[in-house]
């Protein structure tokens, strides 16, 4: 590796870790400023019962774990600004002048910047996304002001269709935290032949979900079959002590909030849509897609920003600097009106294809770009 490589590999990286923190510091800043009543308030305790040191200490767990999901929405940027003030300052110093007097070509300079920056995009961000969040789901599920042990998060769970056509009905449920699995009040499944027809109910008081066998342990459970017109004898209820079925605390969470599948992993998106009945599933559909495009998405953001920045002439960062932010600025609101049309798929024919074609529709048209404006950059 040359000196100059060196140089700008060790500048590059020295500019990457600043703008990491500083992007994401800011991205925390603004979401405490516009949030901060949920995230000071605690159910069932008066904040001032807690104590400020205990706030700010659940405060500062909560954006522990939230870190590194703004590192995945913030990652294109954080290369761009790196790469940006990277290049800028190697013109703004008259070192480009130099280089370019030494027979350097303007590309060859910034090679080892555009290798750091796709490098670091194709690393990083899957093993944040697949290997790092996916063991954090509990505490990224989080809403702002679940933050304090005295919140407690439920919701009723309404007619949710299990692999055995039964109808799955809570009256509350809690979402498993890192000390407490999830667990039910007032079960209530409706049981259905392969017909649709209501064969029985299993009722239970309260019901906990058994991870290491996958099936929801009941309290007083009790099965009450129904009884056909043609049959001789009434039906006999019977006690229960479990319900296995495929109404994970997964899928409740999924059925509940859609945003919980950006926390999942590839593996895990595919298992869900292999199932015969998955919730969600054109939501699953974009957020496959979107792991595969993200990382293309954001190498074609640093070679747009790499062909905009690299000049001859200081005189012209300015202008360079617009026409960065500007183009990139495009890419970026492409990719957000791509994905919000890939929720809206023209017809049922296209549910599996639309998806696809709105994840990959800004590459189509900015990677060509890209590579355009890198072959014109003047050396």
């Amino acid at each position: 590796m040359k000196i100059i490589d060196r140089y700008l590999l060790s500048s590059f990286i020295k500019n990457y870790l600043i703008s990491l923190m500083a992007l994401v510091g800011m991205y925390v800043a603004l979401d405490m400023v516009f949030n901060f009543g949920n995230l000071t308030q605690a159910r069932g305790h008066s904040v001032a019962n807690l104590g400020l040191w205990r706030v700010m200490y659940d405060i500062a767990d909560y954006y522990v774990y939230e870190a590194f999901f703004f590192y995945v929405q913030l990652s294109g940027v954080i290369a761009v600004v790196a790469a940006a003030f990277t290049l800028m300052r190697l013109s703004r110093f008259n070192e480009t002048t130099a280089l370019l007097a030494a027979g350097t070509p303007l590309l060859r300079v910034a090679a080892s910047v555009i290798v750091a920056g796709i490098a670091l995009n194709l690393v990083l961000l899957p093993m944040d996304q697949e290997l790092i969040i996916p063991r954090m789901i509990s505490k990224l599920a989080r809403e702002r002001g679940d933050v304090h042990e005295a919140a407690d998060r439920t919701w009723a769970v309404r007619m949710l269709e299990d692999e055995y056509n039964g109808l799955f009905n809570a009256a509350m449920y809690w979402a498993p935290t890192a000390s407490s699995a999830a667990k039910v009040r007032y079960l209530d499944v409706i049981e259905r032949d392969a017909d649709l027809r209501v064969s029985a109910h299993l009722y239970a008081s309260a019901a906990q979900w058994n991870d290491s066998l996958k099936r929801w342990d009941l309290t007083d459970g009790l099965r009450v079959p129904i009884a056909s017109p043609d049959q001789p004898t009434p039906a006999v209820a019977t006690a229960v002590a479990a319900y296995s079925s495929d109404i994970t605390p997964q899928e409740i969470a999924l059925n509940e909030n859609n945003d919980f599948i950006q926390f999942l992993s590839v593996a895990r998106i595919n298992q869900l849509l292999a199932r015969p009945r998955s919730y969600g599933a054109l939501d699953l559909l974009k957020a496959r897609h979107q792991r595969f495009t993200q990382p293309v998405v954001n190498v074609i953001l640093l070679l747009l920003a790499v062909s905009t920045v690299l000049q001859r002439e200081p005189g012209r960062l300015k202008t360079a600097a617009v026409k960065c932010m500007v183009l990139c600025g495009l890419c970026m609101g492409s990719v957000f009106l791509a994905q919000q049309l890939a929720g809206s798929p023209p017809g049922h024919t296209m549910l599996n294809f639309w998806p696809a074609l709105m994840a990959w529709l800004p590459i189509f048209i900015f990677g060509p770009l890209s590579a355009y404006l890198l072959d014109r950059v003047k050396s």
